[in-house]
């Protein structure tokens, strides 16, 4: 196998490892996961227990498509429609902020009752306990809860808190009568026939209707029923069954209005172009009739009619159609006006506003066949213009300024307004061109009339003036009446097919199956999420594998964690699992020292607090039970720890002998385990390191190794003193002890920068007070007793 190969299957046997020990970390930790599984579960149903409960109402609207085109002289003989030629229009309109503005404003929500519940807020909307009615100009301020509470059938107490206003509230009004003060301005009524508790508070706000529209679009959905039909089905979502379902038939019906306004909108801007244009013909044709009669009356005996019937005739052909050419030429100069002014193409939802709610003003072209104009091509462009500045219209309710639609809509419009001013330029060209050769032939026929009399002349002239007034007076009626009957007989392309209504409402929430769902998952999803961000951050040693992972110092094994909270425990509890820890520990030591006559373990760790005391004292004595001569040496005396655990006084041991104080047999104690004996610290000394280097303690050592088998060392932490290095350079063994999920793994790191300056030798590893479970070794344990320090089961075993 190559070494490539070898490394592949080293980093995928290493990945495993690192997946199972993470597996069982979070197997050991499945109490956690059940409490906060259980604690998720009964959350998310306390939380949809006391929710209120949430209500969905429907309506369905029926939309058909018709066509708007006009043709000519069929603009008064067909029906004049605006529509939506896009399905997906009429739901941009129904979601729209301006009808949802209109809705809120017919259905008067200008204020609202609610009353304060244990967890939510109970709103009032049908049932509310008083009427309200505010001052006309007063501020009221939007969205604070002003709480009313009803003292007496003539007295209410209101109550703002002081984080709403600058100051807190407390007032006395009474029923009837306004109430004012600094903020607020309203007059509360009691309803007939309605009987309000005493002393129970009750809130009103006055709503910003520009939140409340932002509001109920949020809870508003608007699609189609069926993706082939034109069906569109109006939801609405609220806590009030009664609320919803207002709303939702408010703007069904809101819409009907508005897009049947959109349609009328054409034919009412055209009666207001002829109401223009008969105010002023009416007061020539009345001018021109009054002349006509004067001078019937004053020239009675005259037949001027029949000796000028011929030029008269010919005359007022040439006027009318000087007048037909005139109007033309008027209506394109104000045609091309009109497209050169960039302000009739104002904003769009300004523009629909002032539409909608009935503005008089001319806000769009008049279509030409009004002026009796009947160039196709001219007809053609206007309609197409006007449609696509009304799809404009719609579009931006539901579209951004530089969405892709609206993009293709305003370059279209563009380019439809350039060839409207090229046939335009045409068009005046012609139309002057026209009326200068009209003029002329008028000049020609008026040469004729100067040759008839006098009283003739002036006759023809005015007959001539009354006729063409009269006709166009006569045209214009004909114009109105058929705008109006456009009007009254237009109906809207959509209708409501189904209103909604209480027996119809739906109950949607809250879902408690789900919430309890989402309690369960988060249950389980944030002690993963800690435990694997721990995981991640975590430097301590967890395992013997990632022990093993970050050095490659020899990991003679663990010591298992003391549940019995006693320091010397192998002999007090010989079948405890860890008496069974160190027998493990002492077979290794064996194995590793079988060449040695006398062994000398030097027991060291990197900082206090990782159990090299306890496993001193008890590697010691597990290697006295086996029959062997063994010495514990207090080493560390700095801050000795056995003998307190012995209970030796502090007034002799090997600090007095290396300093030439004691003699050799005067400072060894026995202890109460056979085999057994102990050497304390002595005295605390000023200088510890100095003691061990003045040439005694070798001298001491020789003299430990020629009376005992096992000579045990409890040294001080090596990363605060150099005790323990100077001690461990004459052991066989220099055993540092680790304690699981307590030592980082940089001390790790330490360890083996001792190990390779040769500061040194020898050095073997040791993961003390190992916590595991059965699923520690990615299997179970060997069962609940196995390991029993049960008085009854040793007294069974003996």
């Amino acid at each position: 196998m190559s070494d490539s190969d070898n490394f592949i299957e080293k980093m995928v046997f290493e990945e495993k490892n690192r997946i199972m020990a993470f597996r069982n970390e979070l197997l050991s930790k499945w109490y956690w996961f059940a409490i906060f599984v259980i604690l998720g579960v009964v959350i998310a149903y306390t939380y949809s227990y006391y929710s209120p409960s949430k209500f969905e109402a429907q309506s369905t609207i029926l939309v058909q498509n018709e066509s708007n085109n006009l043709h000519g002289k069929d603009f008064f003989n067909s029906e004049r429609n605006f529509t939506l030629n896009n399905i997906q229009d009429h739901i941009g309109v129904l979601k729209s902020k301006l009808l949802t503005n209109r809705v809120i404003q017919n259905l008067n929500w200008r204020s609202s009752w609610s009353q304060k519940m244990l967890f939510y807020e109970v709103d009032l909307y049908g049932n509310e306990p008083f009427t309200v009615t505010e001052r006309l100009n007063s501020l009221n301020p939007k969205g604070i809860p002003i709480c009313i509470t009803m003292l007496s059938e003539e007295e209410f107490l209101v109550r703002i808190d002081e984080s709403e206003t600058k100051d807190a509230i407390l007032q006395k009004g009474r029923f009837g009568e306004p109430f004012e003060n600094e903020y607020f301005a309203f007059t509360l009524d009691l309803k007939p026939n309605l009987i309000v508790p005493k002393g129970v508070e009750y809130c009103l706000v006055f709503n910003d209707l520009e939140s409340i529209s932002l509001k109920l679009l949020s809870s508003l959905d608007v699609s189609l029923q069926d993706l082939s039909g034109n069906l569109i089905a109006i939801k609405m979502r609220g806590v009030h069954p009664a609320r919803v379902v207002d709303f939702v038939n408010e703007l069904s019906k809101v819409y009907i209005e508005y897009e049947l306004t959109e349609k009328n909108r054409i034919s009412s801007n055209t009666i207001r172009f002829i109401d223009t244009q008969l105010q002023d013909v009416t007061d020539s044709l009345n001018q021109t009739g009054h002349q006509f009669s004067d001078f019937q009356s004053q020239n009675k005996s005259l037949n001027l009619e029949q000796e000028s019937k011929l030029i008269s005739s010919d005359l007022k052909k040439l006027e009318n159609e000087y007048s037909i050419a005139e109007r033309k030429l008027n209506y394109y100069k104000s045609l091309n006006k009109y497209l050169n002014n960039s302000s009739h193409f104002e904003k769009v939802e300004r523009n629909l506003q002032n539409e909608f709610e009935g503005d008089n003003g001319i806000k769009t072209m008049i279509v030409p066949s009004v002026v009796d104009i009947t160039d196709p091509i001219l007809n053609n462009l206007v309609l197409k213009l006007a449609d696509l500045t009304s799809k404009r219209e719609v579009l931006s309710y539901s579209a951004k300024e530089n969405e892709p639609n609206m993009l293709v809509l305003e370059k279209e419009i563009r380019h439809t307004k350039q060839s409207l001013k090229e046939n335009l330029a045409n068009l005046l060209i012609n139309s002057e061109r026209d009326l200068k050769s009209i003029e002329k032939r008028l000049s020609d026929q008026k040469k004729l009339i100067a040759g008839l009399p006098k009283i003739e002349k002036k006759f023809i002239n005015i007959k001539r003036r009354y006729d063409l007034n009269n006709d166009l007076y006569n045209f214009l009626l004909k114009a109105r009446a058929e705008a109006e009957l456009t009007i009254a007989s237009n109906v809207s392309n959509s209708q409501i097919i189904d209103q909604a209504s209480l027996l119809s409402v739906k109950k949607v929430g809250p879902n408690i199956l789900l919430n309890m769902l989402i309690g369960l998952v988060l249950g389980v999803s944030l002690p993963f999420l800690f435990f694997k961000t721990s995981y991640f951050f975590n430097n301590t040693i967890s395992s013997i594998y990632e022990l093993e992972k970050v050095t490659k110092l020899p990991v003679l094994g663990f010591i298992t964690h003391n549940k019995h909270k006693k320091e010397v425990l192998v002999a007090k509890r010989p079948l405890a699992e860890i008496t069974e820890s160190f027998r493990s520990l002492r077979t290794d030591m064996e194995n590793l020292l079988a060449d040695h006559t006398q062994k000398i373990i030097s027991v060291q760790s990197v900082i206090s607090g990782e159990g090299k005391s306890f496993v001193s004292v008890n590697l010691a004595a597990i290697l006295a039970m086996n029959h062997r001569n063994v010495i514990l040496v207090e080493t560390d005396m700095r801050k000795p720890k056995l003998s307190k655990i012995f209970g030796v006084c502090g007034s002799s041991g090997m600090s007095s002998y290396l300093e030439d104080m004691e003699n050799f047999k005067d400072i060894i104690y026995p202890t109460q385990i056979d085999n057994l004996s102990f050497i304390p610290a002595g005295p605390l000394p000023i200088n510890p390191a100095e003691l061990m280097t003045n040439g005694r303690f070798s001298k001491f050592i020789e003299t430990l190794k020629s009376r005992y088998n096992y000579i045990v060392l409890d040294n001080a932490p090596v990363s605060a003193v150099t005790d323990g290095l100077l001690s461990g350079k004459y052991a066989d063994i220099n055993l540092f002890v680790l304690r699981h999920r307590y030592s980082r793994k940089d001390q790790v790191e330490f360890i083996d920068k001792l190990v390779e300056k040769g500061t040194v030798n020898n050095a073997k590893l040791l993961l003390n007070d190992f916590k595991y479970t059965k699923f520690s070794f990615g299997r179970k344990s060997y069962g609940k007793g196995y390991y029993s320090d049960d008085i009854h089961m040793l007294k069974r075993v003996m």
